[in-house]
């Protein structure tokens, strides 16, 4: 009896520990109808503008789903607002993982935020992250095996600003006004470098930390030193308080801008089209929104987000959203993230017909895309230009 009663409990053993392993080994956030991807933006606060960026990306999502998933597969989004707040981000990235045991993460709007977080991926390196639309270099370099960034890096957009100032004639005196925070410093520390190694120093470097209202210092600051131009490393509330102090005092130097704004968002927020005829965006799409060829993608927003605005950056986190999308094909239906990651990290020259150039991933390089353009609103409509306009 008692050999018996033994035997019993070995199989009852046998079937836990069984099930127990069984549980532990599959992949978190996939079932065999659904995969679950954690999302996060700055949905409320100043800088709610880089919503937009993730409603794109949640549209590629839903449209996806709405065409009969992946693999048999339909992704379930959980999103999180971060406010562009780092410790809010932090504690959505802890819940993502802990509590929502989601199969990837997408998101990230300010640079500042997925800083933050990278000791928490790097604690987690079987997670992929796919940033939403946070540009600093310091993200994806080094690389990071589970850190892709399908947006240009603020080193690519720092040397298109510089190159771009370059070709206003007789450019000779560069004045920079920017943030002093890790994002602030990731476009101005390669803005410098750039000049430099064109002979050039800034004639006054200005600094407006975010939060500021009022920019009447640093604009008699930078009209004193006679500008040909500025360079603006600042976030959207910020450079509307600049664009509108500049114009209050006189200051009418153009003005050179980070993809940390969109050129029809700050029209708006200005207020003025005088203060904003000489804004130029480095631009991360490969149309004006205007433009037949984009035609497709406006849809696709609208459907899934009817009552939001239609900007440059709805369209900033959709090429990232369809690298995910392919990549998940390309693994598969027996999903894991291991295999993600090395789909993601054969994708060379993807381009589904967004973003400003194509976006290439391999092992040793995880920041995606190289190019970009400058854009700037003369009028009624944007105007994608490659150099300082001669009107």
């Amino acid at each position: 009896m008692k050999s018996t009663r033994l035997t019993a409990l070995a199989s009852i053993c046998a079937i836990a520990l069984a099930t127990l392993c069984t549980s532990a080994s599959a992949e978190p956030g996939i079932t065999k109808d659904t995969i679950k991807i954690g999302m996060f933006g700055p949905l409320t606060g100043p800088t709610a503008v880089g919503s937009l960026p993730l409603l794109g990306a949640s549209a590629i999502y839903k449209s996806i789903n709405d065409a009969g998933g992946i693999n048999g597969r339909k992704i379930e989004l959980v999103i999180e607002d971060d406010a562009c707040d780092p410790n809010k981000t932090i504690a959505a990235t802890k819940k993502l993982i802990s509590q929502d045991q989601v199969f990837m993460i997408h998101g990230g709007w300010c640079s500042g935020t997925v800083m933050a977080i990278k000791p928490e991926l790097a604690s987690n390196p079987n997670l992929p992250f796919m940033v939403l639309g946070a540009a600093s270099a310091a993200i994806s370099t080094p690389v990071r095996p589970n850190i892709f960034q399908p947006v240009a890096t603020t080193n690519t957009v720092a040397d298109a600003i510089v190159a771009f100032a370059a070709t206003k004639p007789n450019t000779k005196r560069i004045a920079i006004i920017s943030h002093s925070d890790d994002w602030g410093k990731s476009h101005l520390d390669p803005e410098v470098a750039k000049l430099k190694a064109a002979g050039l120093e800034p004639i006054e470097i200005a600094y407006l930390e975010r939060g500021q209202v009022d920019a009447t210092s640093q604009v008699l600051r930078i009209k004193n030193a006679k500008p040909d131009i500025v360079i603006a490393n600042l976030y959207p509330p910020e450079l509307t308080a600049y664009l509108r102090d500049a114009y209050k005092y006189g200051l009418r130097a153009p003005v050179v801008t980070t993809q940390g704004v969109s050129v029809e968002d700050m029209v708006k927020r200005v207020g003025m089209a005088q203060a904003t005829k000489e804004l130029f965006v480095f631009y991360p799409l490969n149309n004006t929104l205007d433009a037949p060829a984009f035609k497709p993608w406006i849809d696709l927003y609208k459907k899934y987000n009817p009552n939001d605005p239609v900007e440059t950056l709805s369209f900033m986190g959709m090429t990232g959203a369809l690298a995910v999308v392919q990549a998940l094909k390309d693994a598969g239906p027996n999903l894991t993230q291991e295999n993600f990651m090395a789909a993601l990290n054969k994708l060379k020259d993807f381009n589904p017909g967004i973003q400003s150039g194509t976006l290439t991933f391999s092992p040793d390089q995880h920041a995606g895309i190289r190019e970009g353009k400058v854009i700037y609103m003369p009028g009624a409509k944007p105007e994608i230009v490659a150099k300082y306009p001669a009107n």
